[in-house]
């Protein structure tokens, strides 16, 4: 019976009785199958090629935005190898300084005190040049930037914004061009920390935020302004669309090879999102549910992902980070499944 499915009509028929090894890949080839590296298991992803199980990741926000970046290596070392995941997504939560004698932005006067800096996160990079020394090559890592938008509402605020969108597009068009230029220089030396790429972080393209028309008009340029100062340096650039009603269809040809999207909060599956975009996908795991799932639903959210991707240009991983104070079960769970895919 079980050669005979070969569609996900035939699957939902069934109700998902597909065995596990089966859905897997084992036993499909005669060959024996050998085992990745981390580093191996996904730059085969991102060429496309088969795999011998699926690399995955998650992460979450540790809280140590006032502490050294000894720490914040400490923390993210530390959650890498109790759950063994293939690739690093470096949280970066030091916020971007605001000019001396500032606390906020409000007026165009505070916004035109805001200059083009050449190390805006001394102690992110000193994170991550420890991190690298202590990965050994064993696993790459990325390092998480935050679109200017975001950055730019951190130092005001939401209101102040969208005030700024409507009422002085040009102020806002410097803005951004000036954050992303700092922006930029951390992204080299990211890169030069060791970084195999960079993981931008866009929460603005969403009709909850503005529509996909504003968004092409005042925030693209500076979001593209970023990945420009990687060009030839990195090969994992993942694009992280924040959000359930994000601009998915103008975001396809951004300068990256992954984009990261929730799957299960924009309600568009993994099948829909490989017609439209080309390169790797990285998602698939619920990110709002996975603290609670068991280990049944947990691993029917890894079959799907599977079924819908053929174990080709996906990593999986949740849509956004999963919860700060997420039990290390669930997580454990999806590690053991994974590996044992």
């Amino acid at each position: 019976m079980f050669h005979m499915m070969n569609s996900r009509r035939d699957f939902l028929k069934y109700g998902g009785a597909i065995p596990w090894a089966i859905l897997a890949g084992r036993g499909m080839s005669a060959t024996p199958r050998l085992q990745m590296s981390k580093v191996e298991r996904v730059k085969a992803v991102l060429r496309g090629e088969r795999v011998d199980r699926l690399p995955f990741s998650f992460w979450h926000h540790f809280g140590l935005e006032k502490s050294p970046g000894e720490k914040h290596a400490e923390a993210t070392l530390a959650f890498y190898r109790r759950f063994d995941f293939d690739l690093v997504k470096v949280m970066s939560d030091f916020p971007y300084p605001v000019p001396k004698s500032l606390d906020k932005i409000a007026t165009k006067e505070d916004w035109e005190q805001l200059e083009i800096l050449k190390n805006p996160f001394p102690e992110q990079i000193k994170a991550l040049r420890i991190i690298h020394k202590e990965l050994k090559g064993q696993a790459p890592f990325v390092e998480t930037i935050f679109q200017s938008w975001t950055v730019a509402e951190k130092l005001s605020s939401r209101e102040t914004m969208q005030k700024l969108k409507d009422q002085n597009p040009n102020l806002l068009k410097k803005v951004l061009r000036v954050i992303s230029e700092s922006q930029a220089n951390h992204a080299r030396l990211a890169l030069e920390a060791g970084a195999a790429g960079i993981f931008l972080a866009v929460a603005a393209a969403d009709d909850l935020v503005m529509d996909s028309q504003d968004y092409l008009k005042f925030v693209r340029e500076s979001d593209l302004i970023i990945l420009e100062a990687t060009k030839g340096r990195s090969y994992l650039n993942i694009l992280h669309l924040h959000g359930n009603k994000v601009h998915f269809d103008s975001s396809v040809t951004y300068p990256v090879q992954v984009i990261n999207y929730s799957v299960h909060g924009t309600g568009m599956d993994l099948a829909t999102a490989k017609k439209k975009f080309s390169g790797t996908l990285m998602g698939g795991l619920d990110e709002v549910k996975i603290a609670r799932l068991g280990e049944s639903e947990l691993r029917s959210e890894i079959q799907q992902a599977i079924l819908a991707t053929q174990k080709r240009r996906l990593i999986l991983a949740p849509g956004c980070s999963v919860p700060n104070d997420i039990a290390d079960e669930p997580l454990l769970k999806v590690r053991d499944l994974v590996q044992k895919s």
